[in-house]
């Protein structure tokens, strides 16, 4: 069962920063998740949030009062800004990182990686410089889709990707999807309850659905929090489980 990291190990380092991801690898994960977002000047970052106030601050570790979005900003000034001293005094001075620096990084200490779906919802010109920027680092990204159209775009660019599918979850929409791949991975990921996952508005893991999704592919669990959560994803047959850090790789 592979223990992917969510935005690195994120309960004890800054989420979708070097440390976080330098963590996942020190520990052991084999995997790790990050989110693209685009500056105001077109730079493709690693960052989830679309205002920089929750995981952000001012260089001198205030707090930043107004509501600031990512896209407004350029990267220079995007990375004037503290992503660190909001989880402890330890990380002050850590930057927000490039895209690429993260792919570099992962390719390097070849940890396998899976790209947040957001980028589904990209501008064109954004979707094709992800891609580009994919490309050129040489690494075998894993890509999270939605829905069939947008697996479709990630094949015509990336015809041996790892497709990773968090959309809705029923037989129809698992077989479409798969009949477009020829041979690439496919894990199809399922939420458990959780506090973490009681936004969700897809079917919840249930055994029925899991041996299904085993039928046609991988199964993926997010978002675990706890070892008995990580004993349960085993029963069900879990290939995948996520987690923002609070189950190591040695757990399971």
């Amino acid at each position: 069962m592979f223990v992917q990291a969510h935005r690195g190990v994120s309960t004890e380092y800054p989420e979708n920063t070097m440390p976080a991801f330098e963590a996942s690898y020190l520990q052991g994960y084999p995997i790790i998740e990050f989110d693209p977002l685009f500056t105001a000047d077109g730079e493709c970052v690693a960052f989830h949030d679309m205002t920089v106030n929750r995981t952000c601050r001012n260089a001198d570790g205030s707090v930043i009062e107004e509501k600031i979005r990512v896209e407004d900003l350029t990267l220079e000034q995007l990375q004037a800004l503290d992503a660190g001293v909001f989880m402890g005094q330890q990380f002050r001075g850590t930057k927000v990182p490039l895209f690429s620096e993260v792919l570099a990084f992962a390719k390097e200490k070849n940890l396998m990686v899976k790209i947040d779906n957001r980028f589904a919802d990209f501008p064109v010109w954004q979707q094709d410089k992800l891609f580009a920027i994919v490309k050129e680092s040489g690494i075998d990204a894993g890509f999270t889709c939605k829905n069939p159209e947008i697996t479709q775009k990630v094949l015509e660019h990336f015809p041996n990707a790892a497709i990773h599918y968090d959309g809705y979850v029923d037989e129809e929409t698992v077989l479409q999807i798969k009949n477009l791949l020829n041979g690439n991975r496919f894990i199809i990921w399922l939420p458990i309850p959780s506090p973490l996952t009681s936004w969700v508005k897809v079917p919840l893991a249930t055994p029925e659905l899991c041996n299904m999704v085993k039928r046609h592919g991988e199964l993926g669990l997010w978002i675990l929090e706890t070892k008995e959560q990580a004993a349960e994803a085993a029963a069900l047959g879990a290939d995948f489980i996520e987690t923002t850090g609070s189950i190591k790789p040695a757990d399971c």
